[in-house]
């Protein structure tokens, strides 16, 4: 869970802890009831305030992967082709998505990730290898293709080869070669 979010769930739980003290006060009669909630929702207020206040100083500092280019708090969402210097040439969202095939378009018949229009094209099947979401995490398969797919892990900065029809997890920062194109999962 990222920072803001967790710093959000806190105001979230300061403001029903506020909300029970005051019922309490406005609402029940006198007596050790009406006390006892109006402690624990004051406690709980000044807990989960402190808690939302220290969030940004006590917080994971932010970590950078592949050169520069990412977060790695968050989740895969975008595809980027990558050029000889590093630069981005094409990027595909893959936010909410849960399948992505990885092409070259031929005759009429389209993919979802179109390297058509690359510089490594004639190495590209028309469906070289395809994308599936399953349980949070993004796995790539390579679908028998002529050229292969091999993915360079950010953690080891390697290059593993994969094997037709044997699914792979990816970790935002990795690369996947199709061909000689490169893509970055950001």
């Amino acid at each position: 869970m990222d920072t803001d979010t967790r710093r959000g769930l806190d105001l979230w739980l300061v403001s029903i802890c506020m909300a029970s003290a005051w019922i309490a006060w406005m609402y029940l009669e006198e007596g050790r009831l009406r006390w006892w909630v109006m402690i624990c929702g004051s406690a709980g207020t000044l807990f989960f305030l402190l808690l939302a206040l220290l969030e940004g100083k006590l917080g994971r500092p932010r970590q950078e992967g592949f050169e520069g280019f990412l977060d790695m708090s968050g989740m895969i969402t975008e595809l980027a082709l990558l050029s000889e210097e590093d630069g981005e040439l094409m990027v595909w969202d893959l936010y909410g998505r849960t399948s992505a095939v990885i092409g070259r378009s031929v005759k009429g018949q389209t993919t979802d990730i179109d390297l058509a229009q690359s510089h490594y094209a004639s190495m590209v099947d028309p469906e070289h290898a395809v994308l599936n979401f399953t349980a949070g995490n993004w796995y790539v398969e390579d679908l028998g293709s002529q050229n292969g797919l091999q993915i360079r892990k950010w953690q080891d900065g390697r290059i593993y080869r994969l094997s037709s029809d044997t699914p792979c997890r990816l970790d935002r920062g990795d690369v996947i070669y199709v061909g000689m194109n490169r893509l970055l999962l950001k």
